[in-house]
């Protein structure tokens, strides 16, 4: 009987240990993924994987909002939480409204962790683990989301000149004619940061001011750079366009006396439409439907190299955003390869000078050459965003449009970056600051 009562004895310490551990106050549990704001206490590489960087976070209210009355906690921060965040290669770091390094931020900065979705969990009562999609000083953060704090360096400087190609509006759609010195591109106004407020960027001619309610709408400008740097941007003016939505230029030929354009119905349907010139002299003529691309809901369209009768254009008639290529040799329009198209949403598609295919899939830039799919990215430890890149004719420059974060809606402006013997990218530069060697 004392052997019996012994092993049961055993048997119940086991299964109280265990049950200990299933209540441990130490596991990992699930939590909200939020906006984590507080100040940097330390940052390294984690030794036990490449490319992976491990920043401490004490989590708090920032001063200046500490200072509002609006302020509150977010999370909550009693009893002095701190956040372990992940940073990898793909995570968006910001410092002073730039892209970063995370060790370049000093420890005791203010900073936001923006987690990727579903990373989110809590160690006990004190240690918050997440992945971060972005992080950035708070600062950088403010002229994002807290355009109203009265904050040193919280504010964005407003550039609305028009004889630049950047401004503090959404310039984009780049558009390069030969080695890039000719340059179309669409611009159009952000919303105002208040009711009361104005519209913001560079209110170019051939630009409307939106009316109440209305939205602005792109429209398209070229510019040539000359030894004293690039002229005013002009309006690439269509007849009988002068009306409608979005007019974006997204393909020239290189005597630009071809090019096409995507137009807006008043449903906000897309469509794909040709306009011609005798010479680059010569006004545009009317815009005409391309039949290629079928009927509505058709955009970004881009001739091959070297095979002008061939089209790629994007589309969302399938439910999802995908690329298209028409060949009159084969028939009706085709999905391109599985390889390019995906669930997700493809679009901007630029060819190079090789037929290499530069497409967007969501926020990503990618480049589709010798049957593969691959990233491209910025020299730096970390995620630049990019979008809309195109190739110069010669395949030295790539002109693309990188966000700044500010509120309402993302501030785009056109950058330029050289292509190495490799594919890879050089350092980029402010498109108006250009001047190639």
């Amino acid at each position: 009987m004392r052997t019996i009562a012994c092993t049961t004895l055993v048997v119940l310490t086991i299964l109280a240990l265990v049950g200990c551990d299933l209540v441990d106050p130490m596991r990992s549990t699930p939590h909200a993924d939020t906006e984590t704001f507080g100040n940097l206490l330390e940052a390294a590489p984690d030794p036990s994987q490449a490319n992976i960087w491990i920043a401490k976070i004490k989590v708090g209210v920032p001063r200046a909002l500490g200072r509002a009355d609006d302020a509150r906690p977010t999370p909550d921060v009693a009893g002095g939480i701190v956040a372990v965040v992940v940073v990898t290669s793909d995570t968006v770091v910001m410092i002073d409204d730039r892209p970063g390094a995370l060790l370049d931020i000093g420890p005791g900065t203010e900073v936001v962790a923006v987690p990727v979705p579903g990373t989110t969990t809590m160690l006990g009562e004190k240690e918050i683990h997440m992945e971060a999609a972005q992080l950035m000083d708070f600062a950088t953060y403010a002229r994002w989301r807290l355009p109203k704090l009265q904050l040193a360096g919280g504010s964005a400087e407003l550039i609305e000149d028009v004889d630049r190609i950047n401004s503090s509006g959404v310039e984009g759609g780049p558009v390069p004619v030969g080695d890039g010195s000719v340059l179309y591109f669409s611009a159009r106004l952000r919303p105002p940061q208040t009711p009361t407020g104005a519209w913001l960027g560079a209110r170019r001619k051939g630009l409307p001011s939106p009316a109440d309610g209305e939205r602005s709408y792109d429209r398209s400008f070229r510019t040539e750079l000359g030894d004293g740097g690039w002229s005013t941007p002009e309006p690439v003016v269509f007849p009988g366009a002068e009306a409608a939505e979005h007019v974006k230029l997204t393909w020239v030929s290189g005597d630009e006396r071809r090019c096409y354009v995507t137009v807006s119905k008043a449903d906000g349907t897309p469509w794909v439409g040709i306009s011609e010139r005798p010479s680059p002299a010569d006004p545009w003529g009317e815009i005409v439907p391309m039949e290629a691309t079928g009927e509505g809901d058709a955009f970004d369209a881009v001739a091959m190299a070297g095979s002008p009768e061939k089209t790629v254009f994007a589309t969302t008639r399938n439910g999802s955003g995908d690329l298209f290529l028409h060949d009159p040799a084969v028939g009706p329009a085709q999905q391109l390869q599985a390889e390019i198209n995906t669930g997700g949403l493809e679009w901007g598609p630029r060819i190079g000078p090789a037929n290499e295919l530069y497409f967007v899939r969501g926020d990503r830039q990618l480049r589709f050459q010798s049957g593969r799919v691959e990233e491209i990215r910025l020299p730096g430890l970390h995620r630049t965003v990019l979008i809309e890149a195109a190739p110069s004719s010669d395949g030295a420059w790539l002109f693309f449009a990188s966000p700044r974060f500010r509120p309402g809606e993302l501030d785009l402006d056109i950058h330029v970056a050289p292509i190495t013997s490799d594919g890879s990218l050089g350092t980029a530069t402010p498109v108006d600051e250009w001047r190639p060697e």
